[in-house]
């Protein structure tokens, strides 16, 4: 009778492991915990942008925080998001433009 007990639980810790397994790459594969990480990375992308742009810097070279700057919706989107004063109307749709605001680091 032990022993019977014994397969038992080792069934359900074997379907354990594999529900275990299972979770974890449905969790992965939808991004669920890199998703912090690749936001990050496109606000940075698009501070990058403003950084490049002619328009957030004035003819003296000084730092335009009131320019606008024509962005993707994307772009518009991770900028409003990131915090910061780079949005441009304040309305939550993006409208493919982001001010310059504080200079990125």
């Amino acid at each position: 009778m032990e022993k019977k007990g014994q397969g038992m639980f080792e069934y359900i810790l074997l379907l354990a492991g594999i529900l275990l397994i299972v979770v974890l790459a449905i969790v992965l594969l939808r991004g669920g915990i890199f998703q912090s990480a690749s936001t990050e990375t496109a606000y940075q992308g698009c501070l990058a942008v403003l950084t490049r742009s002619g328009a957030c810097y004035d003819t003296d070279g000084s730092w335009l925080s009131s320019g606008s700057v024509s962005v993707s919706a994307d772009c518009d989107v991770a900028l409003t998001a990131g915090g910061g004063n780079h949005d441009n109307g304040g309305a939550s749709e993006p409208d493919g433009t982001a001010l310059c605001g504080d200079k990125p680091a």
